[in-house]
């Protein structure tokens, strides 16, 4: 097994109660040891069935909320309300679930604009909100999702080069192999610079990928590019996803 660089651990949850658990436990940690370093917790988000497991959990864990700021790992080049949008899917969820989030919380993609334009417009954007605009920002928590491919924001096997990226922080995607076919994405400068990297995979379809991806580091899955420079890496799942590394 290769040696990963950064500090690395596993969350095993039995149950969706439990998963639930350690999200809001995640939560609880990052946003107050954000809280010693300055006035505001810059969390990224990602799609999927993680918009209702983030729900839950922030029901659960009773946090004030009102100093953090939400980006998007990725989004889909489609208009704010579109069904396809993750932060529609987001502030769909959380406008009857979690009222006291403002939309003025939300930091997200103009893609009203072309999409190389809107990755860059992005980029920008994130660089002034996080406070480092000559070199890369730091997220205090990135949320990623895996699929059973082992993609993870909108960087996919089927596209190497967008691994290779080392200038920009935020690229377009055309073509991408799931619909829709464009999108923008971070890059690996901007997640594995990170303070808190965690995965959170649910499923047993995806147990094989999990053990590929965070067992033998295989290259081939852009998720096992995700290796934070000078952060934690923690991978949370449940008993379905976790079943081929943890016996």
């Amino acid at each position: 097994m290769p040696d990963r660089k950064c500090s690395f651990k596993i969350s095993l949850a039995e149950s969706e109660d439990k998963l639930i658990e350690t999200v809001s436990n995640l939560l609880r940690r990052c946003s107050e040891q954000a809280k010693d370093r300055k006035a505001t917790f810059s969390i990224g988000l990602s799609g999927g069935s993680l918009v209702q497991l983030l729900t839950k959990a922030l029901r659960k864990s009773t946090l004030d909320t009102s100093n953090w700021e939400f980006f998007f790992c990725d989004e889909r080049y489609v208009a704010d309300d579109h069904s396809d949008s993750t932060f529609c899917a987001y502030r769909t969820e959380w406008l009857s679930q979690l009222p006291s989030i403002l939309d003025s919380q939300f930091v997200k993609a103009d893609t009203t604009k072309l999409l190389e334009e809107c990755a860059a417009d992005y980029e920008a954007r994130v660089k002034v909100k996080l406070g480092n605009s000559h070199s890369v920002p730091q997220f205090d928590l990135l949320l990623l999702g895996m699929g059973p491919d082992g993609h993870t924001c909108s960087l996919f096997p089927e596209q190497p080069a967008t691994l290779e990226e080392t200038s920009r922080l935020v690229i377009p995607i055309r073509n991408s192999p799931k619909p829709p076919p464009e999108r923008i994405t971070f890059t690996l400068p901007l997640i594995n610079n990170a303070r808190d990297v965690a995965f959170v995979v649910t499923g047993a379809s995806k147990s094989d990928v999990v053990k590929r991806v965070f067992v033998d580091q295989d290259k081939q899955f852009p998720a096992a590019w995700v290796d934070p420079t000078n952060g934690q890496l923690t991978l949370i799942v449940d008993a379905g996803a976790g079943s081929q590394i943890i016996s």
